[in-house]
């Protein structure tokens, strides 16, 4: 198994996965410095720390920290005898009677931002956030607008019918979806579809005028019906920094997803 390599396709597919690496050994301890086993969100593991009971130790540790996203570094003792140690030290019914130390690494996943529309605002909105920590899948149904070589920048490529993507797509519960495409009418039916899913997501942006963002609302309430939520509907897009070239609009927009990010207060003028 390579490890690097593996640790690699998790990144690139934006999956939560904890690497656990033995960073001392002493005594007879199967793992020495160096081993290494992989955790990903499933609890499927890879690699080895040494195998035997402090190998289903660590996987069940690895397990908790997915959820919990915070890297530390614990000590375990391998011994079958009644010993009294300190606190920090956990003990592990093993025949051994070594000392091991693994330093446990949670990687995250990144939030993802879902961005409809390869047009001038979507390629400029790429060429800002891939450096702000996004995983971004881009989505358009024109196969030219859909390509690195049109507009680079984004982690996936998706060409596919807006309606048909947005009837089978999951995002999480931290995801941005922003909706740019090269008609108003696609907008609409893309946030019809989100909010007939009511999916649960951190920001939703459409491109729209202040009036024209008005009636994309009044004509949700009146076709999907019930109290819907428009606290997280951001239309018109963007924060009001000024300007209205492609690369203008698309860093108001940024900025408004990293203030979003950040729970940070806007003043609206």
């Amino acid at each position: 198994m390579d490890i690097i390599k593996k640790i690699l396709e998790l990144q690139e597919s934006n999956k939560t996965f904890v690497v656990a690496t033995v960073i001392e050994s002493k005594g007879s301890a199967p793992g020495k410095s160096g081993f290494r086993i992989i955790v990903d969100e499933q609890g499927k593991s890879y690699g080895t720390v040494g195998g035997g009971e402090i190998e289903f130790e660590v996987i069940e540790h690895c397990k908790r920290l997915v959820s919990r996203g915070k890297n530390e570094v614990k000590k375990y003792l391998l011994t079958k005898k009644d010993v009294t140690v300190e606190e920090d030290v956990t003990v592990v019914p093993m025949m051994c009677n070594g000392n091991i130390t693994i330093f446990y690494e949670v990687n995250g996943m990144k939030p993802e931002v879902y961005i409809f529309g390869g047009g001038h605002v979507g390629q400029a909105l790429l060429r800002f956030l891939p450096s702000l920590g996004y995983h971004i899948r881009l989505i358009d149904n024109r196969e030219e607008f859909c390509s690195p070589n049109t507009a680079p920048g984004a982690d996936e490529y998706i060409y596919s019918d807006y309606l048909d993507y947005c009837d089978k797509f999951e995002p999480s519960e931290n995801a941005y979806l922003i909706s740019l495409t090269h008609g108003h009418s696609f907008d609409y039916e893309i946030m019809k579809r989100i909010y007939t899913r009511n999916l649960d997501v951190k920001y939703i942006g459409v491109i729209a005028s202040k009036s024209k963002g008005k009636q994309i609302k009044d004509k949700l309430l009146e076709e999907v019906g019930g109290e819907l939520d428009f606290s997280k509907l951001h239309t018109p897009i963007g924060l009001k920094i000024g300007g209205d070239s492609a690369d203008e609009i698309a860093l108001s927009i940024a900025a408004e997803l990293q203030a979003v990010r950040y729970s940070k207060k806007v003043i609206v003028e």
